[in-house]
């Protein structure tokens, strides 16, 4: 029995697992950093938008008609990040809509309903919040 050569076509058979294993795992690596990735920006674009509507109540604390921005806001300034907010009311009941969008052209709507109550500095009671 000639077993020449076995022990180089065992290595070379080990090292093809090896190398398939580890390009399997780079890939599955890649995959889970731009999911990481996405997930950051879609947070960062929630908390712009999460601002956007703590700016309205902010305001509606002092004038309980605040229409709304008007326009983006930057924010941070400087950033390239930036909000808009709008306010409407039916029946009594205010609904804000806040969109947060990141210069990456991530975005995020707000939509919260509230009830403004009291005199000044208004009591702004938030009824429900979701994102749209």
């Amino acid at each position: 029995m000639n077993k020449k050569g076995v022990a180089l076509l065992l290595a070379l058979f080990t090292l093809s697992i090896v190398s398939l294993l580890a390009v399997a795992f780079l890939e599955l690596t890649t995959t889970d950093l731009q999911i990481v990735s996405n997930h950051n920006l879609r947070n960062q674009a929630l908390y712009i938008a999460d601002a956007g509507v703590e700016y309205a109540i902010y305001q509606l604390r002092n004038n309980k008609n605040w229409a709304g921005t008007g326009g983006q806001i930057e924010f941070p300034s400087g950033s390239g990040n930036n909000y808009n907010v709008t306010c409407s009311s039916i029946s009594g009941k205010i609904t804000i809509t806040s969109i947060g969008s990141l210069a990456t052209g991530e975005q995020i709507t707000l939509e919260v309903r509230a009830s403004v109550t009291g005199s000044i500095p208004y009591q702004v009671k938030i009824i429900y919040w979701r994102e749209l």
